[in-house]
């Protein structure tokens, strides 16, 4: 876009130069007590020619300018969004580390409880079996006390 509007800025000098030109003949032209009709006609065409073009490149280059405004808008616009979008990747990834660390201490608080749960169940294994050894027992004193 840059380099339309140095190309656009360069026809507008040129146009401005020929119209000089054809001005400064002009003017030389009306100075001058015999003057061509023909030649008068071709130089006002010239004139006139320069003029529509130089009012073409006006034209286009408002055009520019509105299209570039347009998407300095857009780019605006995108970067705004590009930001919040930043904000919120950010705010994921934070919440992500506390999970993160909330499933850790979880992981542990369920390793200690199996760790628990296997020291009470080895615990209650051997209760059983001392009970079963206290009924034994007991189970022999009832039958010597009864015969």
């Amino acid at each position: 876009m840059y380099d339309q509007l140095k190309t656009l800025e360069k026809m507008i000098l040129d146009i401005k130069k020929q119209y000089q030109t054809v001005s400064h003949e002009l003017s030389t032209l009306k100075q001058q007590p015999a003057t061509d009709p023909k030649e008068l006609a071709a130089l006002q065409s010239k004139v006139d020619t320069s003029h529509a073009e130089r009012d073409e490149a006006k034209k286009h280059l408002k055009d520019l300018d509105n299209r570039y405004q347009s998407l300095a808008e857009a780019h605006h616009m995108i970067g705004e969004e590009q930001d919040k979008l930043q904000k919120k990747i950010s705010h994921l990834q934070q919440q992500n580390s506390e999970l993160q660390q909330h499933n850790k201490q979880l992981k542990q608080q369920y390793n200690d409880v199996q760790e628990q749960n296997s020291e009470l169940q080895k615990k209650n294994q051997l209760a059983a079996e001392r009970t079963q050894v206290v009924l034994k027992r007991l189970t022999r004193i009832d039958q010597a006390e009864g015969s």
